[in-house]
């Protein structure tokens, strides 16, 4: 028998790549960059202690009742996103760069303000908000590449076979026997035959030095928060808020992986093999937001916020096809784990609870604030805290899969600090300058996992903006920066598991918001 081992890490990549759900997936609902209009991106994301700006319906609620006019707004952006990984020895160099763009929408709203009173011991008005914006773009490609003379991404589909899980065996070891990637031999030595995979370096039955290897992982799609919004304001001093969140959510993964015998021998059993896996996930949520914003002087605020955790109901559809050569005379066979007429060879219905988030936030202005037409201005700065050990799976027909996520979501996260900080200087009362900056910290608690590195974020952002009778238009530009790991895959004899990919992830985001005044 194949000797299978349990160690701590081997068990928390096992979930992120034999199962349909990952205890990776949890920052997937966790946005990890700053979000909103132009304007609040260009500030940084920041916008708990601020107010007066439509992403305060996303951020703090209470910031809408700032407003006093109706307002309508639109954004565009063009995002571009670059990967730079370094793997296992690779012959043609060792870092290989994955990259996507993407066009997007992510945000439109609209705000309706009734401005009964103007007392400093009444309510002078109630406002309403209600709109979209996108927490986070999925859009991304990841490569690697690399010489490996200890395991094959198959050596996967064989541990499968212990794991008595029906559906994930689809996707992979029935390919491999199918197209005879995957075959009972043998063991040298004697005993009973084995599964064992011919593209294997150390575990096949034959003279196979190593394999080349080459994987490249494109994701799309984005989370969309969809919320209506409710904000007062007493005495132009005091504004509460709160809102109902409806995220949802738009998935797709789609992984293209290949091996090839280095060697090029033409009787050692294995030539090539490519695979494809394509992941659909779509799902709703539901959760909410309360605020606060106080005016302590004309020149300060303080504001802070609480998110309540979001509950998703999600379903999941997955797709595997296999193309291999085993040189045994019938050249490339290929295997397919879904047909026209059986639809979906692996679909799932689950829940996910997303952790609570909690911020606070403080604004100063500065420059004649009696005279528009001076200049102007103000800094600003949150801080939020995120307990991402506290994300949940709930599966209610599979609890072993549903423990082993989230024992692995607990071991693996932690929670993390985020701090966001941004300036605008206002002159002539119709342009803007802004700058920005955020920084999200490492959810990772063990340095074994994340491969020792540092998956904090750093974004760097700045804008301008133009604004004249009931119209503006501001433009920002952000570039955000950070390491991650990426595991292929892992085997259960935890010495054949490769090294995790180190990556290097750069992100540029140009972004335009128009709105009109009513």
């Amino acid at each position: 028998m194949i000797k299978r081992l349990y160690p701590l890490l081997g068990g928390l990549f096992i979930s992120a790549t034999a199962l349909a759900q990952s205890s990776n997936d949890a920052l997937l609902y966790s946005p990890l960059q700053p979000h909103g209009t132009a304007r609040t991106q260009a500030l940084g994301g920041a916008g708990v202690g601020l107010g007066g700006d439509y992403s305060s319906a996303h951020i703090n609620p209470a910031g809408i009742a700032v407003f006093k006019t109706g307002e309508f707004l639109i954004s565009g952006a063009v995002n571009i996103n670059n990967n730079t990984s370094t793997w296992l020895p690779n012959p043609n160099g060792d870092k290989t760069t994955g990259n996507r763009s993407n066009f997007q929408v992510p945000n439109i709203g609209v705000i309706f303000a009734t401005n009964k009173n103007s007392g400093r011991s009444t309510w002078n008005n109630i406002t309403f908000s209600l709109g979209m914006d996108r927490l986070a773009n999925y859009n991304n490609q990841i490569a690697i590449a690399g010489r490996n003379s200890n395991s094959s991404y198959s050596d996967s589909w064989v541990d499968d076979i212990f794991s008595g899980n029906k559906a994930t065996q689809a996707l992979g070891t029935d390919l491999g026997f199918s197209t005879g990637l995957i075959a009972d031999f043998q063991p040298t030595g004697g005993g009973s035959k084995e599964p064992m995979s011919l593209a294997s370096p150390k575990r096949q039955i034959g003279n196979l030095p190593s394999v080349d290897q080459r994987g490249t992982l494109k994701t799309e799609g984005g989370l969309n928060e969809y919320v209506f919004a409710i904000g007062g304001n007493y005495g132009d001093r005091l504004y509460i808020g709160a809102s109902l969140n409806l995220p949802s959510i738009n998935y797709k993964e789609s992984l293209t992986w290949s091996e090839d015998d280095v060697s090029k021998a033409p009787n050692n059993n294995f030539s090539y093999f490519d695979y494809y896996k394509n992941l659909k996930r779509t799902g709703l949520g539901i959760g909410g937001k309360v605020g606060i914003l106080y005016k302590v002087t004309d020149r300060f605020r303080v504001g802070g916020t609480f998110v309540t955790p979001t509950f998703y109901s999600l379903h999941d559809a997955i797709t595997s096809e296999l193309y291999s050569d085993v040189e045994d005379g019938k050249k490339e066979v290929s295997a397919f784990s879904v047909d026209q007429t059986n639809g979906y060879a692996v679909e799932s219905d689950y829940n996910f609870t997303a952790p609570l988030r909690a911020a606070a936030g403080a604004s100063y202005f500065f420059g004649n604030l009696q005279d528009p037409r001076s200049t102007q201005g103000f800094i600003t700065a949150d801080y939020e805290f995120v307990n991402q050990a506290s994300g949940k799976f709930r599966m209610s027909d599979d609890k072993g899969t549903q423990n082993l996520l989230n024992n692995n979501i607990n071991a693996i996260y932690r929670s993390t600090s985020n701090l966001r900080a941004g300036a605008e200087l206002k002159f002539m009362s119709m342009y803007a300058v802004r700058a920005g900056f955020a920084w999200y910290a490492n959810p990772y608690s063990n340095d074994a996992y994340n491969a020792g590195i540092d998956a904090s974020r750093k974004v760097y952002s700045g804008g301008v903006g133009f604004r004249n009778k009931g119209f503006y238009a501001d433009a920002t530009y952000s570039y955000t920066q950070g390491n991650d790991r990426y595991q292929p895959y892992t085997v259960y004899e935890a010495s054949l598991s490769p090294k995790a990919a180190s990556l290097d992830y750069t992100r540029s985001n140009i972004m335009l918001t128009i709105g009109l005044k009513f």
